[in-house]
């Protein structure tokens, strides 16, 4: 209530009313400049991001990045092991161990923070992997069949490439466990040419 000379006016005070006024609330309006930096950043990140897949895909030795993956890849690149067989057969890495982008992020993570595995135990693959490239065990048997004993038509029906293929390691001659050798030559093993093979006759 405000007195005017005789008269009392109710109602609030305009000098009260223009304090309650709310202020208007800032909006943030991007500039021209701010939204082309705002792209520039996301398009930054997308291009990193894309050649850190494309180089992961392409460079074995970017997991060499981790030390405990070193021994792989230098095998992969330079062993006369069954890796580098398919090195120079220009199989990638990523065409035996399937590693999509989320478990790449989380292997990088478990390295930086120290939680993985030390030891590296030797994975193991099915049948079904090996036979995406390399047809069938019966067309690998009529590739060795001049051999004396045949190690791909083993009377050992359960006997699977992984018992004598070790991709990151020396192979392992299963049959001689048993027999004499037969002629058949290991991966990284002696050439011996057939003519010279004294098991040809």
């Amino acid at each position: 209530m405000r007195t005017h000379g005789h008269d009392t006016v109710n109602g609030p005070d305009p000098g009260h009313e223009r304090e309650r006024v709310e202020k208007p609330r800032k909006r943030w309006i991007l500039t021209g400049r701010a939204k082309l930096v705002i792209v520039l950043l996301i398009t930054g990140v997308a291009a990193a991001l894309g050649a850190a897949l494309y180089a992961s895909n392409t460079y074995p030795e970017l997991c060499a990045v981790c030390h405990n993956m070193a021994g792989y890849v230098d095998s992969y690149l330079n062993s006369d092991n069954m890796d580098r067989i398919h090195a120079q057969a220009n199989v990638g890495c990523k065409q035996c161990h399937d590693y999509p982008v989320p478990a790449e992020v989380e292997s990088l993570v478990r390295y930086v923070t120290g939680a993985y595995d030390k030891d590296m135990p030797r994975r193991k693959f099915a049948e079904e992997m090996c036979l995406q490239c390399h047809i069938s065990l019966e067309y690998h048997a009529n590739r060795t069949d001049f051999l004396v004993r045949n190690p791909h038509l083993s009377h050992w029906p359960g006997v699977q490439c992984g018992a004598c293929h070790i991709s990151h390691g020396e192979q392992v001659d299963y049959c001689a466990q048993c027999h004499d050798n037969g002629g058949q030559r290991m991966t990284g093993g002696e050439i011996v040419p057939r003519a010279e093979n004294p098991w040809a006759d």
